[in-house]
């Protein structure tokens, strides 16, 4: 079940709370496109559902990782470039799954290890290290805890 691969309590709290949050929300939307798959039938209904939620998730990203990437600018965090190179590498092969899904190249079927087994664990990864960094970084600059 995919709410074992998305609860929250297994993305580390980066203690920035717009990230924390973003975070939340981004998995709770990610669980939302794999309830979806799990419960699809080859119905056209649920079909353009999974495609809202799967739009909706990545929209979500995009916007967390713009918000990201603004702070980074704006406190000139040094690995600025290689943290924002994962977030569009991230964001072309969600956008890629959505082309995949519309022009038949892919199966719906075919899209929850990508999600569950590709995406949620860089996802857990990129937050435990750029993403913590980012915030002890941010943190530092604001005179904040090291």
């Amino acid at each position: 079940m995919m709410t074992e691969h998305t609860e929250s309590a297994d993305i580390p709290q980066v203690a920035a709370n717009f990230m924390d949050k973003d975070h939340d929300e981004a998995l709770a939307l990610l669980a939302r496109v794999v309830r979806c798959l799990e419960e699809m039938p080859t119905s056209k209904a649920e079909s353009g559902r999974l495609r809202d939620d799967l739009r909706d998730f990545i929209e979500h990203s995009r916007a967390h990782f713009r918000r990201e990437e603004a702070l980074m600018k704006a406190v000139e965090f040094p690995p600025f470039q290689l943290h924002k190179q994962e977030h569009d590498a991230r964001l072309e092969a969600l956008v890629a799954y959505v082309d995949d899904l519309d022009a038949g190249v892919m199966e719906p079927a075919d899209l929850k290890p990508l999600l569950v087994e590709d995406f949620v664990p860089w996802y857990r990864r990129h937050c435990a290290t750029m993403d913590k960094a980012t915030a002890r970084f941010v943190a530092r600059k604001e005179g904040g805890e090291p």
